[in-house]
């Protein structure tokens, strides 16, 4: 039995990557710059550039990934860009 659970969780783990990559490059599918959306009509490009800079944006797509799911693992999910509050916080 309990090598039936250890073959279960063991199977487990590639699949929750999977859905974490997947989850997380879903903000390249989508079309547009999230900073220019955040931004704005009326915003200059130094504007935009400060908020890409701001959120990461201005890193590689590794880098990022990394970053976000070490803190997704450690049950910080970041601050919501619309309350400034904890996500954690806005889940429970």
């Amino acid at each position: 039995m309990a090598s039936y659970i250890l073959r279960r969780i063991l199977a487990t783990i590639p699949v929750v990557l999977f859905v974490m990559l997947f989850v997380f490059s879903l903000l390249y599918i989508t079309p547009g710059d999230p900073a220019a959306i955040l931004a704005g009509d009326q915003a200059t490009q130094a504007e935009i550039e400060a908020i890409r800079t701001d959120l990461g944006l201005d890193r590689s797509f590794p880098v990022r990934f990394v970053e976000w799911s070490t803190g997704v693992m450690q049950g910080d999910f970041g601050t919501s860009i619309f309350t400034q509050l904890p996500v954690s916080k806005m889940i429970l």
